[in-house]
């Protein structure tokens, strides 16, 4: 029986021996660590040349989205400003006329349909030419506006050839 533990233990130490160096392989080896001083190639002048006209391009390209965007802005708070004009101005006609139809009523409480008719049509031109000077100070502003984005416009196709005309020389340069 001593004889058949031995052997047990024989052939289990020979198994163990042989797989513990076969499982050790499966475990990721230690990759040495890279040096501290690896740092990348300097970029050639040529590339610094084209980095930097790229990136004048890009500021360009910016500078001229603000400025559109600035120009759309300002025309927005403009359009705003005239409708809240308007719209007050229109408010105070309204408290004006209804102040003034209550005063003719209370001055005039047996007034003739002539006299009445008559207070009316004055009412209706007042708010008539109200709308109308309004009609004509919206369209005034859009067109003053309009003249304004292509002026806008204009003037940023040529800086935009003139920059180009610019990049294509540089980029020669380069």
């Amino acid at each position: 029986m001593l004889r058949k533990l031995m052997l047990v233990l024989g052939a289990t130490a020979l198994a163990l021996t042989i797989a513990l160096p076969a499982s050790a392989s499966h475990a990721k080896p230690v990759k040495p660590a890279k040096p501290a001083t690896h740092t990348k190639k300097a970029p050639s002048p040529h590339e610094q040349c084209l980095k930097a006209l790229h990136d004048a391009k890009k500021a360009f390209k910016a500078q001229q989205r603000a400025d559109w965007k600035a120009l759309l802005t300002s025309q927005k708070a403009a359009r705003q400003s005239l409708h809240a004009s308007q719209k007050a101005a229109s408010k105070a006609l309204h408290t004006q006329q209804t102040t003034e139809h209550t005063t003719f009523v209370q001055q005039h409480p047996n007034a003739t349909p002539a006299e009445v008719q008559a207070f009316h049509a004055q009412q209706h031109a007042a708010a008539k030419a109200l709308h109308d000077a309004q009609k004509a100070d919206t369209k005034a502003l859009h067109a003053q506006q309009a003249a304004a984005r292509k002026a806008l416009h204009a003037s940023q196709k040529a800086a935009k050839k003139a920059f180009n005309a610019q990049q294509k020389l540089a980029k020669k340069a380069c």
